[in-house]
C-alpha cells in the first residue's frame, strides 16, 4: 500500500527512495539480470516527453545520441575557438579537461571553484531556474527563483548576456547565502541563451571580495567562451533533468 512517498509492507513503513536505491544497487550488481529476463526487456517501456514511450534499448540509444550531440557541439566550439582566439583557447584547455572528468553538477561546481580561486575569486555558483530543470539530484542551494531574478535582469542586464559590477544588498540576498557574504563585485552570466531561446535556464555567477574586481565595461570575450563550455557540461551533468 502506498501513502505519499512511503510504501507500507507487512506493517513496515519503507521510504520509496530507499526502495529505489535498492533496485539501482541490485541492477548494478547483477549485470546479467535482463539477459535472464528477456521478456521484461522487450516489454519494459519508459515515458519520454517527446516520443511518448521508449523501450529500454531505445532509451539507451537515445541517451547515446544525446551524448554524441554534446561531444560534437563541444568539438565545434573548441575548433572555432582555437582558430579565432588562440590565447583564450589555451587558457581554457586545462579547465575544460578537468570539467570533462566531472560526473555530476556538484563535482563540476567544485572544479570551477578550484579554478576560480587561482584568480583570487571568492566563489563560483551555478543557479538554475525551476521552470527549466527538474530532479532530486539538484540541491536546494542551486535553485533560483525566476520571478525574483527578473528584477535583477531588467535592472542590470537589459539585452545583454553578462553583468559585471556591484549588487545591492537586496540583490545579494537573492543570489547568495548568508555565509557567502560579504560580496564586493560579481560577474553574472545568463545560461541557455540561443537564437531561438531567449529565456535563460540558469546563471553562472562569479564573486569577488574586491568591489573593483568586476566592473562595467570589462571585455567579456573570455567569459563568453567559458559560458559555452560550462553550458555543454551542464547539459551532460543534468541530461535527465532538463525539461522539454
Amino acid at each position: 500500500m502506498y501513502l505519499g512517498s512511503y510504501c507500507i509492507l507487512r506493517n513496515t513503513v519503507v521510504n520509496e527512495n530507499d526502495i529505489e536505491q535498492q533496485v539501482v544497487k541490485f541492477l548494478q550488481n547483477t549485470p546479467h539480470f535482463f539477459a535472464q529476463h528477456l521478456d521484461l526487456l522487450d516489454n519494459l517501456v519508459i515515458p519520454h516527453a517527446q516520443k511518448g514511450s521508449l523501450s529500454l534499448v531505445e532509451m539507451q540509444l537515445e541517451r547515446q545520441r544525446e551524448q554524441i550531440k554534446i561531444l560534437q557541439s563541444e568539438l565545434a566550439i573548441f575548433q572555432q575557438l582555437a582558430h579565432q582566439e588562440q590565447d583564450i583557447f589555451f587558457a581554457l584547455m586545462p579547465l575544460q579537461k578537468k570539467l570533462a572528468s566531472a560526473e555530476n553538477l556538484e563535482q563540476g561546481i567544485e572544479i570551477l571553484n578550484q579554478w576560480a580561486r587561482k584568480f583570487d575569486l571568492q566563489q563560483v555558483k551555478l543557479l538554475l531556474f525551476r521552470d527549466k530543470w527538474q530532479g532530486e539530484q539538484i540541491s536546494d542551494k542551486n535553485w533560483l527563483d525566476r520571478k525574483g531574478f527578473e528584477l535583477i535582469r531588467l535592472e542590470r542586464f537589459g539585452l545583454r548576456r553578462f553583468y559585471l559590477g556591484e549588487l545591492s544588498n537586496r540583490e545579494k540576498s537573492l543570489l547568495f547565502l548568508l555565509d557567502e557574504l560579504p560580496v564586493g563585485s560579481v560577474a553574472c552570466c545568463l545560461l541557455g541563451i540561443k537564437p531561438n531561446q531567449h529565456q535563460a535556464n540558469g546563471i553562472l555567477l562569479f564573486s569577488a571580495r574586491d568591489t573593483q574586481h568586476f566592473y562595467n565595461g570589462q571585455d567579456t570575450a573570455f567569459l563568453s567562451h567559458l559560458v559555452d563550455i560550462v553550458e555543454l557540461h551542464l547539459h551532460r551533468w543534468l541530461l535527465p533533468c532538463e525539461k522539454q
